[in-house]
């Protein structure tokens, strides 16, 4: 889904009663398939991995979703991939590589996107997994910027990254703008996004794409929970299942945004201070 025109068209094939395949499990996956379950769909979703969001959030927060999407209906294909999509003239049922056969009358695909970089390249930019930018948003070209998806950016705490969420590529455009206009500063945003399945929130915040542990503030079971990445002994992301607030928004002083000096700061903290609740988290910063 990267035009009006393809979100229409999926739209109109979701009418109460289908049956859809959803391959894919990240957050496209994810939104797609609890969208379509509260259309009244019928939804397989297929996924390489034992749960949603497993790589960008780790096995135990992994599991909570993976419970939220199988109570809500949806028949989760776990550690398998497609083998064929097959039918007369359109899909009509997927093969899975692990012996699945899943009836449907359409199927959606989120399994990532390559970003569209062949311009830039063909002009001389230097490019890896999207056009490299530096801290200004400037590419290797003279006076050519770029911003969101299609940018690779150095950040001054996670390194070089590329970032495919609405946030980054909101925030990413007015930096490219200031620094076209002279009045740039280095991008250093923490990275947040957020994403509803059902009528659950989830929030994220800073970029942890490896961690040496999870420390949980609150029980999962209870599906309002806090989740921390550590690596090096300080947080580089907080996670927030309807809990925490929204870390973007000028009026919500919420848990997530008092995490953000943590993350920002690379503080070390003691993980049984951060698990528990009666640490406010604003008070780790100082210790």
């Amino acid at each position: 889904m990267r035009t009006l025109d393809e979100s229409d068209r999926l739209r109109a094939e979701a009418r109460p009663g289908r049956r859809a395949v959803v391959v894919g499990m990240g957050f496209i996956g994810c939104e797609v398939a609890a969208s379509l379950r509260q259309l009244g769909l019928e939804v397989a979703a297929v996924l390489p991995r034992r749960m949603p969001l497993e790589r960008v959030l780790g096995p135990r927060v992994g599991a909570v979703l993976a419970d939220v999407h199988r109570e809500h209906g949806v028949d989760l294909v776990a550690e398998d991939s497609v083998a064929a999509f097959e039918g007369d003239g359109r899909v009509e049922r997927v093969r899975t590589k692990g012996g699945r056969t899943l009836e449907c009358d359409f199927a959606v695909v989120g399994v990532g996107v390559i970003p569209n970089a062949e311009l830039l390249e063909l002009a001389g930019a230097a490019v890896a997994n999207g056009v490299l930018v530096d801290p200004r948003c400037r590419t290797t070209l003279p006076d050519v910027y770029a911003a969101g998806d299609v940018a690779n950016h150095w950040h001054p705490l996670f390194g070089r990254v590329r970032v495919e969420h609405w946030n980054n590529a909101f925030q990413q455009g007015e930096a490219a703008a200031r620094s076209l206009l002279d009045e740039g500063e280095d991008y250093d945003y923490l990275h947040s996004f957020w994403s509803e399945q059902y009528e659950h929130r989830i929030e994220y915040l800073g970029l942890a794409d490896r961690w040496d542990d999870v420390v949980l503030r609150g029980a999962p079971a209870s599906r309002e929970f806090l989740a921390f990445y550590l690596r090096d002994g300080a947080v580089r992301a907080a996670f927030g299942l309807d809990r925490g607030g929204d870390p973007e928004d000028p009026a919500d002083d919420g848990e997530l945004k008092a995490c953000a000096p943590l993350i920002h700061d690379g503080v070390p903290v003691d993980s049984a201070r951060l698990a528990d609740e009666s640490v406010g988290l604003a008070s780790l910063h100082s210790c």
